[in-house]
């Protein structure tokens, strides 16, 4: 049978959740408005980052500033809209796992295709309190489905390779076998 808990450790497990969820939406307009020190702002110094899915590369750990390079690089072109809602955390002391999900638009003027790229689908995150504040540990985009024109981002930008080769370069991967 569950422990009855206090009101002093449910008003704690909701600060902590709604401190968790502040994380995920500066994280998510951070990306809408290219606010890059607010998206660094939410990652430790490390992140462990699996958009596998996404990109067929495998997880990393790689350095929060060179991510947010990354992730300036590669939206920049586009116009970005980031809707978070099923919310889900598990707080255990200091660290974290959450689940969101996620509609992420992103749009640019084309004369070749459709005008806008659209990702459906959830983060599954971790995070840890460091000196009273959630950051994000590692960062999984995992999405159901895909919309639209995946050529709005031009993967032939010299930045965006030299800066793509960077964040997944075999060093950085998690799982060494894969390299």
């Amino acid at each position: 049978m569950n422990k009855a808990l206090t009101p002093e450790e449910k008003l704690d497990i909701l600060w902590n959740r709604a401190e968790i969820e502040r994380v995920m939406l500066n994280f998510g307009r951070a990306l809408d408005l290219g606010d890059w020190p607010l998206y660094r702002s939410c990652f430790t110094d490390q992140i462990d980052v699996d958009f596998e899915r996404l990109t067929g590369q495998p997880e990393v750990r790689v350095d929060a500033d060179l991510w947010t390079r990354f992730a300036e690089v590669i939206l920049s072109p586009v116009r970005r809209h980031h809707q978070y809602s099923n919310f889900t955390a598990t707080i255990e002391g200091d660290r974290a796992q959450a689940t969101i999900y996620m509609v992420a638009r992103h749009w640019k003027p084309t004369e070749m295709g459709a005008a806008e790229y659209i990702q459906n689908g959830w983060y599954e995150n971790s995070f840890q309190r460091i000196d009273g504040q959630w950051k994000m540990t590692r960062l999984r985009h995992t999405f159901q489905w895909i919309t639209g024109n995946g050529a709005l981002f031009d993967f032939s930008d010299p930045e965006l390779v030299k800066v793509m080769a960077q964040v997944f370069a075999p060093e950085n991967r998690l799982n060494k076998k894969t390299a």
